[in-house]
């Protein structure tokens, strides 16, 4: 509709161009305002395809620095001047692989007998390992060594059989850290107590490489007897490491 008000405005400027009498009541002013809209809008198209261009050239002049030798990107920098940015790209890259393979450590292992002897100092053997990512349990020797330096969280329990008391401790590198106590001796009216006793210890240590940690009765003298079926536990895992890869 509106093109045919266009053209019926360009048909009387014909004919006013040809001498013949034109009535001013013919023109319709809807027709001049599309006109006028539709020159708008050739600008409009003109001004876009003028910036595209203009992108087009930007684009083709980024291509052009790239380094085809793969030492990266040339790019300017506020002076004006220009730099590459491959030490860049590497470091953020390097970010990446260390976030993607952070290692993973952990494992919990259980004492499944039903009751176990322990003396003064011995390391207590748990013998049924449930997890051991990263392989740093030892279920031979109750030894986990650290695979890596940084920042790991322990705990154990201890249940101690009926008649005993037992301390265990954490340990690294034979040194105490934490204790659980469990204590199951006798009343004084010469019966056992109906309730068992768990004792419970949380670590969290900051370990170095090869650090050994381990659970070991620490008091009193004699032999002690702890309870198993999976009652008693020793665990751990790493928090944070403290290395680069």
């Amino acid at each position: 509709m509106e093109m045919k008000k266009g053209i019926a405005i360009l048909l009387v400027c014909l004919m006013s161009l040809k001498g013949k009498q034109v009535s001013c009541s013919t023109l319709d002013m809807e027709g001049l305002q599309f006109y006028k809209v539709h020159e708008n809008y050739e600008l409009e198209i003109a001004a876009l395809k003028s910036e595209m261009v203009f992108l087009q050239d930007r684009v083709t002049q980024l291509e052009k620095n790239v380094d085809s030798s793969g030492t990266g990107v040339l790019i300017e920098d506020r002076t004006g001047g220009t730099k590459y940015t491959n030490h860049i790209l590497k470091k953020r890259a390097a970010v990446r692989r260390r976030r993607i393979r952070r290692p993973e450590v952990a494992f919990q292992a259980s004492l499944t007998i039903e009751s176990a002897s322990f003396k003064l100092y011995d390391t207590i053997i748990f013998n049924s390992v449930i997890t051991n990512i990263g392989n740093a349990y030892n279920k031979h020797t109750g030894i986990f060594t650290a695979p890596v330096s940084g920042t790991y969280t322990f705990n154990t329990n201890i249940v101690s059989e009926k008649g005993h008391y037992v301390e265990a401790s954490i340990e690294v590198n034979d040194i105490v850290t934490v204790s659980a106590i469990s204590d199951h001796r006798i009343s004084p009216d010469g019966a056992y107590f109906t309730t068992w006793d768990q004792g419970n210890a949380v670590a969290i240590l900051k370990l170095k490489r090869g650090d050994k940690v381990s659970v070991s009765v620490q008091w009193p003298q004699g032999n002690h007897v702890i309870h198993g079926v999976g009652k008693s536990s020793f665990s751990g895992c790493l928090l944070r490491s403290h290395e680069r890869r």
